[in-house]
């Protein structure tokens, strides 16, 4: 947790709550996807499917986090920041496998070109420069999306502090209770042996 350190911002100008705010706002935007993904009706690719249903999960996950977030509810926070590792994972892993289905596996080339050899090369050069920057826009994606979970566990980490600090307040301030009550209790005991045993007492006795 050392690389987690206390951080108060989110990309160095927004508080780091409403940071975090935005950041599961713009998730649930993103997984939103899986519904109009479902109702398009387009069944022929299992993983897309998967991953549509898995995106409708990730939805409810994502609103219990902002309701967390909002609430300040330390063990819904907790539960979501490693959900939104897991999501990290998942996404990552399915952007490089649809990537590679498109770049790799699926043929670009285009029929009516075959007999131009000059409008052939064009597209080929053009489509290699759309596949440059569209992988450099993915993997910067990605590089938001950890950062993102990074700023979410700053969030945790700081929010537990203050919450074991608030327990820990909390026990001292009933353990001094307790100890002051003792001590009260103590006293008074010795105020009564010394009365007890005080030569008026005995007098007090006799007569």
């Amino acid at each position: 947790m050392a690389i987690f350190k206390q951080s108060s911002h989110c990309c160095f100008l927004i508080p780091i709550k409403t940071g975090v705010y935005l950041i599961t706002i713009f998730g649930l935007l993103n997984k939103l996807s899986g519904f109009y993904g479902l109702i398009a009706l387009d069944y022929s690719d299992p993983i897309v499917v998967c991953v549509h249903i898995y995106s409708l999960i990730a939805l409810g996950l994502f609103s219990l986090g902002l309701y967390g977030i909002h609430n300040d509810k330390y063990t819904y926070i907790r539960y979501f920041t490693l959900f939104y590792w897991f999501d990290f994972l998942i996404s990552t892993a399915t952007t490089i496998y649809f990537a590679i289905q498109w770049f790799v596996y699926t043929d670009h080339n285009l029929l009516e070109l075959q007999d131009d050899p000059v409008k052939k090369q064009q597209h080929d050069d053009a489509f290699r420069i759309e596949s440059t920057v569209s992988i450099i826009w993915l993997c910067l994606i990605r590089v938001i999306h950890l950062y993102f979970a990074y700023t979410l566990t700053c969030y945790y980490v700081s929010l537990g502090k203050a919450h074991y600090s608030k327990i820990t307040a909390s026990v001292d301030e009933e353990l001094n209770f307790s100890g002051y009550n003792e001590l009260e209790e103590e006293e008074e005991e010795e105020d009564k042996n010394d009365n007890d045993t005080s030569p008026l007492a005995g007098r007090r006795r006799q007569a």
